[in-house]
């Protein structure tokens, strides 16, 4: 029986993948995966992949809850406070509008000593006026 390009290419498949799932192939992948990772062109495509993550819808909401976090939110009800903050046009005390950089900035304002949400502010407002 001769075999066409087309079924001994099936079969080299089949076969690669049955030894991908064996032990001896999926230590194989792990050397050749961090090998590869260890390159410059490895470095390079996470470092890129990494940024292009950040600029996500996803990635700016992981950073967001990491910072808040950090910054002592009681991250019991995020999702709530982080789609009011991304909604957000006005400062809840002053009334301007939330916009770049410097004294509009927006910003998360909290209780510190038990890390309650109170209001979506401007950077002037959460400095001077609600401490």
């Amino acid at each position: 029986m001769v075999l066409t390009e087309e079924e001994r290419r099936e079969r080299r498949r089949i076969s690669r993948k049955k030894f991908r799932q064996t032990e001896k192939g999926k230590e194989k992948k792990r050397i050749s995966n961090k090998k590869y990772l260890e390159s410059k062109k490895g470095k390079e495509i996470r470092k890129y992949n990494t940024k292009k993550y950040k600029q996500t819808e996803k990635g700016k909401k992981l950073i967001t809850k990491c910072s808040w976090k950090s910054r002592g939110l009681n991250m019991e009800n995020f999702e709530e406070i982080y789609e009011r903050y991304t909604m957000a046009i006005f400062c809840d005390i002053c009334e301007c509008v939330l916009e770049g950089n410097g004294r509009n900035r927006k910003c998360m304002d909290h209780d510190h000593d038990n890390g309650e949400f109170r209001n979506i502010v401007c950077s002037y407002c959460n400095i001077h006026i609600c401490k």
